[in-house]
């Protein structure tokens, strides 16, 4: 039995959403799932990912029943097992824990009406020869049809489900751009870049951007859902002249931004500039509507005055190539992935201040970690926090490249399909020459050996989790010899920080402000931050894109420095290290979008990584 031949750029941007989505609602146990193994080599596939219906949740699945088409929301073909959960095997098979969109093969089913579209699929159709009563009965209705709209699949699943309409439509339209954008760039790839490109080429080489986020691709502009026809990587920076008493500025922001507006102004022959009186805030040239609408005794200066930027793999975080050296983080009108990209005063109060005072004295290894510096920020004052995040920016020290390195966002190394590599090689493969098990494992055990001593002694020694994802992590190598060297960290708004454990281990007594999301309570609730941002969305994808993943080795690689880096009478220890540990809170995504929640995080628990071992696919002890 074949599977469905190559697909259309179309129809692997549906396969990209589809599959993100369909993780997230098992890992996060919105919907269960069963692992039934097909033992039929002939077959091509390791076994079906079964996906219940919103209305059998409340069920025990331990109480035998027979499962009919209306029981399943979607089955997935599978070239290897999930993660299980670590119970016993049902009747209808092992319960899912995890499963990744990596794990599945290019064509998700669902049951429909036999003629429709889709629904024609031969292959689809012998998945319900290893479907048979007894435990299952899918004779009832219809036949089995190629899940190709994930908005359809979307509103299928809310049908039964207590979201307010307004929030359905709108997720329905995040996914809607996610497609569209993701269509985009599978049609026109970008070049893999080398060890010799600038790092700002390795930003812009993005495929596919966040590997398990449903809406990873969504670009929306607030009037239309986003112009194709706009250059997301060479923005305009324009300025808005306000008077300085209404912006609360730190660090030097005022001279930079002086600097950047006179240069602006010059290259347009322009003379009105008054530095006594104002403060000329750079601003996206997308969030200028946004400007307009909101802020009264302000003034958009004229779109002549603008210089040109270079935008990295987040949008909103820009570089000015007449200004080397610094990067302008700034509130944009667009929502990407599924917030609007714009900067709270918690941010641009917090950074400039950690930067300063904490920074300097965090347990770091400054041979293998530097930390770019969130030196300046300017806020609009206002008491409408909700406002102000519209009218904010952040001035960013840029990590100086030494000669002979190459900086690379380790994002821009997890990518698949650039338009000069073979399909579904990833970039560390490709630059690396990563063709062997031995060269992967090699590769893999210097990289994380090095990454938790970047990382961890921080957490471990003065409570401070970083949001260690592979957009906010930067890799440098050696050139001549393809070395990796060390890591760059870049973004502080996302920390997580236990204020006791900072204070005794630095003697500041930093000072947060309150309601600040970074703070937490205990030490430990600073864990799910570090788990979900450097294991599950960083180190998982290495893992899996090498060929690590489902023989555990890399697993075991992570293993064996996590056990070095953390001490064993060390909280994290029990939660991480420990063999009893099989489950870690860690972030839920699509929970939180269904709850339309952004800076309040919502965790639940998922299958402890760490503890991945080889046999069955499960966690064992």
């Amino acid at each position: 039995m074949s599977f469905p031949p190559l697909l259309s750029s179309r129809e692997r941007a549906s396969f990209a959403v589809i599959s993100r989505f369909i993780s997230c609602l098992v890992t996060e146990q919105i919907l269960r799932a069963f692992y039934v193994p097909v033992n039929d080599p002939s077959f091509g596939v390791a076994g079906l990912l079964v996906v219940l219906s919103t209305h059998t949740i409340s069920e025990d699945v331990k109480v035998f029943r027979t499962f009919h088409p209306d029981d399943i929301y979607v089955i997935s073909p599978l070239h290897h097992s999930p993660v299980l959960k670590d119970e016993e095997i049902l009747k209808h098979g092992r319960l899912v824990g995890l499963v990744d969109p990596l794990d599945m093969l290019p064509s998700i089913y669902e049951f429909g009406n036999v003629g429709a579209e889709d629904c024609n699929d031969k292959f689809g159709q012998s998945i319900l020869n290893y479907l048979k009563p007894p435990p299952w009965d899918l004779s009832a209705r219809g036949s089995l049809c190629r899940v190709t709209d994930p908005v359809a699949l979307w509103k299928r699943f809310v049908e039964t489900v207590m979201i307010s309409e307004a929030l359905h439509e709108i997720i329905a339209q995040e996914m809607q751009s996610s497609l569209i954008w993701q269509t985009v760039a599978y049609e026109s790839p970008p070049l893999c870049p080398n060890l010799y490109s600038p790092a700002i080429e390795w930003e812009q080489s993005l495929v596919a951007g966040h590997p398990t986020h449903p809406m990873h691709r969504a670009r929306m502009l607030p009037e239309n859902g986003g112009s194709l026809d706009y250059d997301w990587y060479h923005p305009r920076i324009r300025f808005v002249r306000v008077p300085i008493g209404h912006i609360e500025l730190l660090g030097n922001f005022q001279n930079i931004s002086q600097d950047l507006v006179d240069q602006a102004a010059k290259q347009a022959g322009d003379t009105t500039i008054d530095h006594e009186r104002f403060v000329y805030m750079p601003v996206h040239e997308l969030q200028i509507q946004n400007i307009v609408s909101r802020f009264q005794g302000v003034e958009v200066l004229g779109p002549h005055i603008n210089l040109p930027a270079l935008a990295q793999s987040s949008i909103r975080t820009v570089i000015v190539p007449n200004f080397p050296g610094i990067a302008l983080k700034l509130a944009v009108g667009v929502k990407i992935s599924s917030s609007l990209r714009t900067i709270s005063h918690f941010t641009a109060n917090f950074g400039p201040r950690f930067s300063a005072d904490i920074v300097p004295k965090l347990a770091i290894n400054s041979e293998i970690l530097s930390i770019e510096l969130e030196t300046s920020s300017a806020v609009y004052r206002t008491q409408e926090t909700e406002l102000a995040k519209h009218f904010t920016a952040v001035i960013r020290d840029e990590y100086k490249v030494p000669d002979g390195q190459a900086l690379i966002v380790c994002a821009a190394l997890l990518e698949t399909d650039h338009a000069n590599t073979p399909r579904g090689v990833a970039a560390v493969q490709y630059i690396f020459e990563l063709d062997t098990e031995e060269k992967c494992a090699r590769f893999l055990d210097t990289y994380i050996r090095i990454a938790c001593e970047a990382f961890l002694p921080a957490l471990i020694k003065n409570g401070v989790a970083f949001e260690a994802h592979a957009q906010n992590v930067l890799a440098r190598f050696d050139i001549a010899t393809g070395e990796l060297l060390g890591f760059v960290l870049r973004d502080l708004g996302g920390l997580r920080i236990h204020p006791p454990t900072l204070r005794q281990s630095t003697g500041v007594d930093f000072q947060f402000l309150r309601g600040h999301c970074v703070a937490t309570d205990t030490l430990e609730e600073t864990f799910p931050k570090f788990y979900h941002t450097f294991v599950h969305n960083h180190i998982q994808r290495l893992i899996r894109l090498l060929g690590l993943h489902y023989n555990g080795l890399g697993w075991a690689i992570l293993r064996k420095y996590m056990e070095v880096a953390i001490p064993r009478h060390h909280p994290a220890w029990d939660v991480w290290i420990n063999p009893n540990s099989h489950t870690v809170n860690s972030k839920c995504l699509m929970r939180m979008r269904m709850r339309d929640s952004y800076r309040d995080m919502i965790y639940s628990p998922y299958p402890n990584l760490i503890q991945l071992r080889p046999q069955q696919g499960h966690i064992v002890d």
